[in-house]
């Protein structure tokens, strides 16, 4: 019995780790969206614990940084996402709960198991920062990371289980969409 423990603990160290694979910034309107995809979160562990019921949270966080050479650079916006899902075995229906810093964005019920995977890995144009908080000859990137809650080491070690963080440049957008170079004119 202790074997069986210890290979399961062993087997979930080597595990294929949880990353954000696609992260993207646009300009929309007067607004930069990002969308993001999370890879290999929802492992057949996690599966199990949202259908025996468990709420379940994926939180985001998504933030803007202008880039400086010597110096720190200093945040224009920090967003957190927190996607919950909670599995209702009676009527086979998973409730999706969408925040974004604290507020309550998106709230929906569905049976579709492919629907909740979406839900909780897929980030569609959630804005993170406003086309006036983005300076014209500035240099600016997006850093992004998810935590995917407490995994227990061992059956009796709390240990976070994160994404590393992941890094995307901004590129500057002109009102028609167009690139714009560093000193604010079109290429």
């Amino acid at each position: 019995m202790l074997t069986a423990v210890w290979w399961t603990a062993v087997a979930a160290l080597f595990a294929e780790p949880a990353v954000i694979d696609t992260l993207n910034v646009d300009l929309d309107g007067e607004v930069y969206v990002a969308s993001a995809h999370l890879k290999d979160a929802l492992t057949a562990e996690r599966i199990e614990e949202i259908d025996a019921g468990l709420e379940i949270t994926i939180s985001y966080r998504l933030n803007v940084y202008r880039q400086r050479s010597g110096l720190p650079n200093p945040s224009i916006s920090k967003v957190r996402i927190e996607c919950t899902v909670q599995h209702d075995a009676l009527t086979r229906q998973y409730t999706l709960t969408r925040r974004i810093d604290g507020e309550l964005q998106e709230k929906k019920v569905t049976p579709d198991e492919g629907q909740m995977r979406d839900f909780m890995t897929v980030l569609e144009r959630l804005p993170v920062a406003t086309a006036e908080e983005i300076v014209p000859g500035e240099s600016y990137y997006i850093k992004a990371r998810a935590d995917l809650g407490l995994v227990w080491r061992f059956y009796m070690i709390p240990w976070r289980d994160r994404t590393p963080w992941i890094e995307v440049p901004i590129e500057m957008r002109d009102a028609g969409g167009r690139e714009v170079r560093g000193d604010g004119q079109a290429p």
